[in-house]
């Protein structure tokens, strides 16, 4: 009994760093995401799709997948509660948090999944 519990518990450590990355993140205040995005660009993954978003300070976004298929919307930021929202035709209003993620870049907490993204100065997409 001994035996499996050992083995079990250290089947279980190379997932550690899959649950603790969450966890050490830190959630950007509305303040510091709209510092990090207004006027900026961001280079990310969502799900296993590649993608560059440009964030203007008027609060239109455009996105653009490896695809090329290029999609336009909006964003703000709800100063109450510190939370992203992006409006897109096909969704509607959907609020993220942001999180500053220990390598230096940031993520948008989608469900259970962790969407990081790199930020690019400026308008990095035509």
């Amino acid at each position: 009994m001994k035996r499996r519990v050992l083995l079990t518990a250290l089947m279980t450590v190379p997932l550690l760093p899959c649950f603790v990355t969450p966890v050490a993140a830190q959630q950007l205040t509305a303040a510091e995401i709209e510092d990090v995005l207004a006027g900026n660009t961001i280079d990310g993954s969502w799900g296993t799709d590649d993608y560059l978003q440009y964030f203007a300070e008027d609060g239109t976004t455009i996105y653009v997948p490896d695809d090329g298929q290029r999609a336009e919307g909006r964003w703000r930021v709800d100063p109450e509660t510190g939370v992203y929202e992006s409006w897109w035709i096909s969704t509607g209003w959907t609020p993220y948090v942001v999180v500053d993620v220990p390598d230096g870049d940031y993520a948008w907490l989608n469900g259970d999944r962790v969407e990081t993204f790199t930020v690019k100065e400026g308008r990095q997409i035509e």
